[in-house]
């Protein structure tokens, strides 16, 4: 039962670790682009960014979910 739960905690935080890196590299390229400190804090009600993050989302889930399964509930001989 503790493989699972180490296998979900570990999903968990690379999903919100793969989500928080997209934020992160759309900051630096408004940064270099020369955007206005405001227009980084409308970021999240920007139509573009909102679909950025509904398209990236499952496959950072998914290759989360594939690396905590190998990870921690396959057994490898």
């Amino acid at each position: 039962m503790i493989d699972y739960i180490k296998a979900f905690i570990a999903m968990s935080l690379l999903s919100m670790a793969g989500l928080f890196g997209i934020g992160f590299v759309a900051g630096i390229f408004m940064a270099i682009g020369g955007a206005l400190p405001s227009a980084a804090d409308n970021l999240e009600q920007e139509l573009w960014f909102n679909l950025l993050i509904l398209f990236c989302w499952p496959v950072i889930s998914f290759f989360a979910f594939k690396f905590s399964v190998d990870k921690f509930l396959i057994e490898k001989k």
